[in-house]
């Protein structure tokens, strides 16, 4: 969507990272980072960078 906009490159932060187990104190690690799928999983990375940005830093979208 940015893209479209002319937005040839935006400042995200960081999106979640996890590790093992695939579950610890009650949160487990989504399906689609154990799913072994690159595009899947770059997408969602992608997706989880942009909400934290729009939810913590929206001016960076600005």
């Amino acid at each position: 969507a940015l893209q479209k906009k002319g937005v040839t490159e935006v400042q995200l932060l960081e999106y979640p990272q996890y590790t093992r187990p695939e579950e610890f104190d009650g949160k487990k690690v989504p399906e689609i980072l154990l799913s072994g799928d690159p595009k899947k999983i770059k997408k969602w990375q992608y997706q989880k960078a942009f909400e934290a940005t729009l939810k913590k830093r929206p001016d960076l979208l600005s």
